[in-house]
């Protein structure tokens, strides 16, 4: 049980840090808008494999932040520089 909690723990841990360095890329606009959303789906799979009885949480917390980064950092950004031109 205790083995359970710490595997799980462990998973939750490596999901929050590959969750953390996309959130960075993005706020640093270090990806391109197409990148970030494919980088966010691969990650959402990857979630769906180390926790897929808790995606919807993902989802619900994960899910909303990196859209709310990538609409703040990167759709509002291109559409600035296209007002530019």
């Amino acid at each position: 049980m205790k083995e359970d909690f710490l595997e799980y723990d462990q998973k939750i841990k490596k999901l929050k840090m590959m969750v953390d360095e996309l959130c960075e890329l993005i706020r640093r606009r270090e990806l391109t808008l197409g990148e970030a959303k494919t980088k966010a789906s691969v990650l959402r799979l990857k979630a769906k494999e180390l926790i897929p009885d808790q995606i919807h949480k993902f989802d619900m917390i994960y899910g909303s932040r990196l859209k709310r980064l990538i609409q703040q950092f990167l759709i509002k950004r291109n559409t600035k520089d296209t007002d530019k031109k």
